[in-house]
C-alpha cells in the first residue's frame, strides 16, 4: 500500500497520507516520500493550492512512527531525523503557493508541527490539535516552536509548548491555531473547492510572487532560532527522562 496518495484536480493538488492503521505516523520512509512528492511538483505552474490530510476519519498525523523511532539513539541518527523532518516541513513551509493542511483527526506531535508549516489550517469540529512533546520530554525539533511563536506570540507559544494537551478545533481556532472549523469533512471540501474557484480566477504569476514574500519573511524568522531548537531537541530526545516516558507510551501499545 502507498504510504501516500497524490491527485492533481486541475490547478489542486491533493496530498493524502495513507496509512490509516498507524495514525498516519510520520515513519522515516513517509517523510522522505512526502518531500519527493512535493519536490516533484512545485514547477507545475499550474498548480496554485495544495492540500494535505490524512487517510481515514479518526487521524490526520498520530504524530511521528514511536516503534521506529525508538531506534533513533546515537548523535548521528538524531541529527539525520532532524534534518529529514526539517527538509520535509521547509518545503510546505516555503512553497511556491499556498498549502492548507486540512485536520480530519488527530494532529498530534510532529503531526502538529506539519500542521503548523502550512499556510492554512481547516478541521473538522471533532479534530483536535496537540503539542504533546511535553508529556515525551522531548522539544520541538522540525521548526514547530518557532511557528508557534510566528503565529501566536511568545507567551501563548510557550504555554502551549508546556501545558502539551491535546486541544479541540473550536478551542484551537480561539487560541489561533486553526483558521475555519466545519461540521464534517464535506464541508471543509466544499471550502477548499470555493477556495480553488477564487484561486483559478487568479494570476498565477501574482500567487507566486506573494507566496515568495511570505516565505522569505517566514525564512527570516527561522533562521534565527533553528539551531537552537535544534540543539535542545537533541538534548531532550538524548535524555534519560525521554527515553522512559517513550518506554511507558510504547508498554501501552497494542502488540
Amino acid at each position: 500500500m502507498a504510504n501516500i496518495l497524490v491527485n492533481k484536480n486541475a490547478s489542486l493538488l491533493e496530498v493524502i497520507l495513507n496509512r490509516p492503521d498507524d495514525g498516519n505516523a510520520l515513519s522515516l520512509e513517509l517523510i522522505e516520500e512526502l518531500n519527493e512528492i512535493l519536490e516533484n511538483y512545485q514547477h507545475d505552474l499550474e498548480i496554485k493550492l495544495v492540500t494535505i490530510t490524512g487517510q481515514g476519519d479518526k487521524f490526520f498525523i498520530a504524530g511521528g512512527d514511536i516503534k521506529e523511532l525508538n531506534a533513533v539513539r546515537s548523535d548521528s541518527d538524531i541529527d539525520d531525523m532532524i534534518k529529514l523532518g526539517r527538509k520535509t516541513l521547509d518545503m510546505i513551509r516555503y512553497y511556491p503557493v499556498p498549502v492548507i493542511a486540512l485536520i480530519n483527526g488527530y494532529a498530534l506531535g510532529g503531526g502538529a508541527e506539519l500542521a503548523m508549516a502550512c499556510d492554512y489550517r481547516l478541521a473538522v469540529e471533532k479534530a483536535s490539535i496537540g503539542f504533546v512533546h511535553s508529556t515525551l520530554n522531548i522539544t520541538t525539533a522540525w521548526g514547530g516552536v518557532i511557528d508557534l511563536i510566528y503565529l501566536l506570540g511568545h507567551t501563548k507559544a510557550l504555554l502551549t509548548l508546556i501545558e502539551g494537551k491535546t486541544i479541540k478545533a473550536k478551542e484551537a481556532q480561539t487560541l489561533g491555531l486553526i483558521d475555519s472549523v466545519f461540521d464534517d469533512i464535506d464541508s471543509a471540501y466544499l471550502s477548499i473547492e470555493s477556495v480553488k474557484k477564487t484561486f483559478e480566477k487568479c494570476n498565477g504569476d501574482i500567487i507566486r510572487s506573494n507566496k515568495t514574500i511570505v516565505n522569505e519573511s517566514k525564512r527570516l524568522f527561522h533562521q534565527n532560532l533553528e539551531s537552537t531548537e535544534a540543539a535542545e531537541f537533541k538534548k531532550t530526545w538524548g535524555s534519560k527522562e525521554h527515553w522512559d516516558a517513550l518506554e511507558t507510551l510504547l508498554s501501552e501499545l497494542p502488540s
